[in-house]
């Protein structure tokens, strides 16, 4: 049953993508594969406190009929596991009251956020249908988005970088060299003192956007055995949410 089970995971892949290791965090057609409109660059963290969600609460509905029980349950538990780890509230809220919400749904491929950080619109997070535990319902995946709205850019962009990873350039399919530029001098950025993270659930896979299935990033230190997991956030990641948001104990 359980051999069974890995080979229909790995058709469900092949069907959807053409690919069985495709990420559909790594779309062509969002910025950095999984962001509608490209943000100003902050860096890793914005540090602009009007695009912070205000008491760091934030309304959400999951849309009606989009997902069955599991994927229900693992979006709230994606949730819980954020609101476990800092001083954030996810506050559920109706329909009628959705027009500066998050709103969770399942619209086309991918899992991807509309913004970075709280807009004073209707945010959306899609989250494409997987089996539990794969793609856009790894639970890392689900946390991956959140943060995203909460704020929070991707690790490998990080304006200092080029400290810990070497871009290869020359394996960036050219049209995506865009998804890892950071030279970007004139905004703010912040990782809150905690530095650079290569077990961020933010962080890139090695081979994103690769055109030839070469390593796109290198780490040039050790400790990087987990970039790119969808697991868990790290405890820098821990971290970092709760000086943004000003958690007790964290300020």
């Amino acid at each position: 049953m359980y051999s069974l089970t890995c080979t229909l995971l790995l058709l469900f892949a092949r069907q959807v993508f053409n690919k069985p290791l495709e990420d559909p965090e790594l779309r062509q057609d969002y910025y950095q594969g999984d962001i509608l409109y490209q943000p100003v660059r902050t860096r890793n963290g914005i540090v602009n406190k009007i695009l912070h969600w205000p008491n760091g609460t934030v309304p959400y509905i999951i849309e009606k009929n989009a997902f069955d029980d599991s994927h229900h349950r693992e979006i709230l538990r994606a949730i819980s596991i954020i609101e476990e780890n800092s001083c954030v509230v996810f506050a559920p809220v109706t329909e009628e009251e959705h027009s500066n919400a998050v709103v969770i749904r399942s619209n086309g491929f991918g899992c991807n956020s509309a913004y970075l950080g709280y807009r004073q619109i209707q945010q959306i997070v899609n989250l494409q249908i997987f089996p539990i535990g794969m793609g856009c319902f790894r639970i890392g995946s689900i946390i991956h988005e959140l943060l995203h709205i909460l704020g929070f850019e991707h690790q490998h962009v990080a304006n200092n970088r080029d400290e810990y990873i070497s871009i290869q350039w020359d394996n960036i399919q050219p049209k995506f060299n865009i998804n890892f530029v950071n030279t970007d001098n004139s905004t703010l950025w912040h990782d809150f003192g905690e530095g650079y993270d290569y077990e961020s659930v933010m962080h890139y896979v090695p081979k994103a956007f690769s055109k030839n299935g070469q390593p796109t990033i290198i780490p040039l230190r050790d400790g990087a055995e987990n970039m790119g997991q969808r697991l868990y956030m790290s405890e820098k990641d821990i971290r970092k949410l709760n000086k943004m948001y000003n958690c007790p104990g964290y300020v």
